[in-house]
């Protein structure tokens, strides 16, 4: 009977009008909540099949929610490092634990409200965890500690290739020197024998800090001689050229203690004796103070082996400045002199075998001093003052007494130097009367604690730290879907797979059609709180229209019903 279509029809309009209601309670209550998506109402109608078309058989009303999942939201500045927002398609990986496990699901959000827990792991306001994929210290992803996969596979949602990101882990970090710039002004005037030097701070593998000194010395019009200390706590320091052979090579014995009697070191396969008194050719007097034992030695290597001496391209021996108690040898590119070889496994400072040198505290406390392998000058300028070659082209320093990295090329780098380029005034210089230094420049840092994090647009997470260097910890996944309108909504605003949405594909950020990752923002609530009030105003009137028509209805039927009376 048409009237009881009409009241059942009213009856649907109260039901749709009553969701439509609910959707925009729920959108107004989270008008704050970060990433939120607003729901909108789409109506449509119920048809009975008519029975004959002089009679209508009224149908109704149905109210369909539908979640505006792939609306961008406004993004918002915020104070926190942590906080996240995505800009353009996509959804951060999250989830409910700390530790996944196989059992626990993985679903994805907006909300990029994340801190930091107790335990480090980066968690937002709903208690879920962030994941992304663990990377090297050039930024390239590998595998979880434990993972039981073979090979990386940045396709796949599972604890064998991402783990959640924990910012407690990363103590410190420190960067060995790997260049080395100089621009200085050597004076055009200076006599040959002349010197002229630029000391330096480089840093280990340890991020302790190194002290050497480049010695320019002039030895012809416009050509000029390079050579290098060994930083203290260091046996060999070489330059090298461009082709790799050694240009000029020199090493070291820090004395620390008095040597014993009886203690004894080889240097270029002559033996040193050291002894409190007498002794003939090869024996070393122990002096009053270790200087004096020092210089003793320095006197019994100079006058027993030929190979040292005053005359050109012969090996050099002497002490380290104004340091009395350490010497230096240093190569010499004479014909037939070979290289030198220093054995201090032998030099003690008591019958305990302790050593009286630094170097004594290498694993094998023996080392070589190559000789040179190639005659050109370290400098060679032309007529206008302008470097037209250069003879070293890195540093070469192994033998760290303190078990730092040899910068050799293997277990870390050599130093690469730059002293500008051929023909122009853009690193070292020869003109006029005055030595002058305008620039040191060179890489590597100290220790530095972890100080915060930062995260580039591409998701690429780094730890920085106090001394100035940054490391890339972790990368962010952005996951994409086909139809994210088909995701179903959980608590925590956040989305779980459904057949309608399709697999999630993980992507990095900020390429294809995924979204980029911006730090220190929020993603506001999609909901328009003057839109909402307007869509309240209108469920209202139509929500009181279909009670009309259910009061409407009734009253015929009531008349319907007196008939009988």
């Amino acid at each position: 009977m048409s009237l009881f279509g009409a009241l059942t029809s009213g009856v649907s309009g109260l039901s749709a009008q009553s969701s439509a209601m609910g959707t925009i309670a729920d959108n107004i209550t989270n008008v704050n909540t970060v990433g939120y998506k607003g729901t909108t109402v789409d109506f449509q109608t119920l048809v009975t099949r008519q029975g004959s078309q002089t009679r209508y058989s009224a149908g109704g009303v149905q109210a369909s929610a539908q979640g505006n999942v792939n609306v961008q939201g406004l993004l918002q500045s915020s104070s926190s490092t942590t906080d996240l927002a995505l800009s353009g398609n996509g959804f951060f990986l999250v989830n409910r634990s700390s530790e996944p496990t196989a059992t626990d699901p993985y679903l994805f959000t907006r909300a990029g409200s994340f801190s930091t827990d107790a335990e480090g792991f980066l968690r937002n306001g709903a208690g879920y965890y962030l994941q992304g994929w663990p990377t090297n210290s050039l930024g390239e992803v590998v595998l979880p500690n434990g993972s039981a996969a073979s090979m990386t596979n940045q396709n796949i949602i599972s604890n064998d290739f991402l783990e959640t990101i924990n910012l407690n882990r990363f103590s410190g970090t420190a960067a060995a020197t790997t260049k080395v710039s100089l621009s200085a002004n050597l004076p055009a005037a200076e006599e040959n024998g002349s010197s002229r030097g630029i000391d330096v701070q480089l840093f280990d593998s340890l991020g302790n800090a190194l002290g050497t000194r480049f010695t320019f010395t002039k030895q012809a019009a416009n050509a000029w001689d390079l050579s290098v200390e060994p930083p203290a706590g260091t046996a060999v320091a070489s330059l090298l050229n461009a082709d790799g052979e050694i240009y000029r090579s020199a090493g070291q014995l820090e004395f620390t203690a008095q040597p014993m009697d009886g203690a004894s070191v080889s240097i270029n396969g002559n033996t040193y004796t050291f002894a409190s008194s007498g002794g003939g050719a090869g024996t070393v007097t122990i002096g009053q103070t270790l200087a004096e034992t020092v210089a003793n030695l320095v006197a019994a290597v100079s006058s027993t082996d030929a190979d040292f001496g005053s005359a050109a391209g012969a090996h050099q021996v002497d002490l380290k400045g104004s340091d009395k108690t350490t010497v230096v040898f240093t190569a010499g590119a004479g014909t037939g002199l070979g290289d030198i070889t220093i054995d201090a496994t032998s030099l003690s400072a008591d019958s305990t075998g302790t050593p009286a040198t630094q170097q004594g505290l290498l694993t094998t406390p023996s080392f070589t001093i190559a000789q040179p392998q190639t005659s050109d000058s370290g400098l060679v300028f032309g007529s206008k003052g302008l470097p037209q070659s250069f003879g070293a082209a890195s540093l070469r320093i192994v033998g760290f007494t303190n078990g730092a990295a040899d910068m050799d090329g293997t277990a870390a780098s050599t130093i690469s130097l730059n002293f500008g380029q051929a023909d122009r005034a853009d690193g070292i210089t020869q003109f006029g009367t005055e030595f002058a230094t305008n620039l040191i420049e060179r890489d590597g840092t100290r220790y530095g604690g972890y100080s915060g994090v930062s995260v580039a647009k591409d998701g690429l997470v780094y730890a920085l730290f106090d001394n100035g260097e940054r490391r890339p910890v972790f990368k962010m996944p952005v996951a994409t879907f086909v139809n994210p309108a088909g995701l179903q909504a959980v608590a925590g605003n956040s989305y779980a797979v459904t057949e309608e949405s399709g697999g999630p594909s993980l992507r990095e950020a900020d390429s294809g059609v995924a979204g980029s990752i911006i730090q220190s923002s929020l993603e506001s609530s999609t909901v328009d709180i003057g839109d909402e009030f307007s869509r309240m105003i209108v469920v209202q009137r139509a929500y009181s229209a279909a009670t009309k028509i259910i009061s409407t209805a009734d009253e015929m039927l009531e008349e319907l019903v007196r008939i009988k009376r």
